[in-house]
């Protein structure tokens, strides 16, 4: 597996992708809860504010082009009030609704849920199983219509009726047949009617109820999606596991995809995210496992929304980019400490910079970095390479190799990330970070820092807080050799 291959900018884009499910209203009812009602022990919601977002197969859908593709959607909605704003929420994403089945014999599936802050303290939804076999024909003469366009197809059922045995095989043997992909987001404890699809992404309890053991860990759960491929002959099943992330059973592979959630806010269409951000993936033609760590941190940022939102590729490929940082720990090339210092800035994070030779850290080093510290939210040391040290002190310095002066720098609380430059000066590494403050010792006359200029011109700070004196290198160094000359 290799993610970051895989997030280089797809050559093509608006890929269509066929969408065939349950489609829902998702209202939301938002405000503070300061008193419990005098006339049942339950809260009283004072709403400040309502809003509403495309649910089920229509999240799947906005989610789609949010993420690069084009979304053919295919479902059923009533002929009611909630059918007007579903649709409506749904053009504000881009998404043509005209393949959609109007009918008289459901109400629009509509799920209103009461926030009080980032919780939900209640939901009552309106709904009726789809039975109508004139509007399920009407479904099944849009996927004969439109399939063939597709680069890959989505079943997104949430048990509403749309997606019966019928439309199932419909979707899956016509795919198979075009030859391209079919992803089920499945529901209920039966997936016969998803019996030859190509991924199938049950949740921990959606692979429980199908397996019948329960799936504590990773384990379990590679256990789980091994046996829905015998039972069911689906090519690869992606079971998803909430914080614990998600795993990848394909013919032969198996793949653990650590979670990305930085904190969970709301559940709420984290699996319609994922889908989506998998089918574009596979219809760029992205390999399954790149695929899911694409889709797995795309739920990451869901839930850390409130309601079913709309998330962005960008937004997904600022994510994965920002755990590298973090599992590469302090020590950055600069192309990757770029990435941090733009997850940070966006963060409301001011940067600071310094930099030096540091050969032989001392304590003059680490005081100038701890007031530095203090300057920023986060510090850059940049460090001058063994070539870049030896031309400006001579030969035989550097005593200490870069990697090793680097690892040094890294284990300092008051910093937040190393990098190396080439150059005998950090002009060009100051120039691609546009650190907010620059900091160099007190023995430096601000006019004459390097890249101070250009901090200034960006509306940053220069500053030389301090310089102790009497310590160096090169005395630290001379203080050595004249004790070993001392020494009979």
């Amino acid at each position: 597996m290799n993610p970051k291959r895989s997030l280089r900018p797809a050559p093509f884009q608006g890929l269509p992708v066929l969408i065939v499910g349950d489609l829902m209203l998702d209202r939301y009812l938002d405000g503070p809860v300061e008193r419990i009602s005098p006339e049942a022990p339950v809260p009283v919601l004072h709403v400040r504010r309502t809003f509403e977002r495309a649910g089920g197969a229509g999240n799947v859908a906005a989610n789609v082009n949010a993420m690069g593709g084009s979304a053919i959607l295919i479902g059923a909605v009533g002929r009611d009030p909630a059918a007007d704003l579903l649709r409506k929420v749904l053009g504000e994403a881009d998404v043509d609704t005209n393949t959609v089945v109007d009918t008289p014999s459901i109400p629009t599936t509509t799920k209103t849920r009461l926030l009080a802050g980032h919780s939900q303290i209640a939901r009552f939804d309106e709904e009726s199983l789809l039975n109508d076999a004139a509007t399920r024909d009407a479904i099944l003469e849009r996927v004969a219509a439109h399939l063939p366009e597709a680069r890959v197809a989505i079943l997104s059922d949430y048990a509403k009726g749309v997606c019966d045995t019928a439309v199932c095989r419909a979707v899956i043997e016509g795919a198979a047949r075009a030859g391209i992909p079919t992803i089920v987001d499945p529901k209920g404890a039966d997936f016969s009617r998803y019996g030859n699809a190509s991924v199938i992404t049950p949740n921990r309890s959606e692979a429980m109820a199908v397996c019948g053991f329960p799936i504590r860990d990773s384990d379990d759960a590679i256990r789980a999606a091994e046996s829905i491929r015998a039972r069911f002959s689906i090519a690869a099943v992606v079971v998803t596991l909430g914080e614990q992330g998600m795993v990848v059973v394909s013919d032969g592979r198996v793949a653990v995809i650590p979670t990305q959630a930085k904190g969970v806010f709301d559940v709420t269409g984290a699996g319609d995210t994922a889908v989506a951000m998998l089918a574009v993936a596979l219809a760029e033609g992205m390999p399954l496992e790149d695929a899911c760590v694409l889709a797995n941190a795309a739920a990451g940022i869901q839930v850390s929304r409130i309601g079913a939102a709309r998330i962005s590729r960008s937004e997904v490929v600022a994510a994965i980019d920002a755990q590298s940082t973090i599992d590469q720990g302090k020590v950055l090339g600069l192309e990757t400490l770029q990435i941090a210092v733009r997850q940070a800035r966006g963060e409301g994070k001011k940067i600071g910079f310094t930099n030096g030779c540091f050969d032989i850290l001392h304590h003059g080093h680490v005081a100038l970095l701890e007031a530095a510290a203090r300057e920023c939210d986060l510090l850059v040391v940049g460090v001058n390479s063994d070539a870049s040290v030896t031309r400006l002190k001579g030969a035989p310095r550097p005593y200490v190799p870069s990697a090793a002066r680097q690892a040094v720098l890294a284990a300092l609380s008051s910093v937040a990330w190393v990098c190396e430059f080439a150059g005998d000066t950090p002009l060009e590494l100051i120039r691609a970070l546009e650190p907010d403050v620059l900091i160099k010792g007190a023995d430096y006359k601000v006019a004459d820092v390097v890249g101070g200029d250009l901090v200034l011109a960006r509306g940053g700070r220069v500053v030389t807080p301090l310089f102790v004196a009497n310590v160096s290198t090169t005395n630290i160094v001379d203080s050595i050799l004249a004790s070993r000359k001392a020494t009979p």
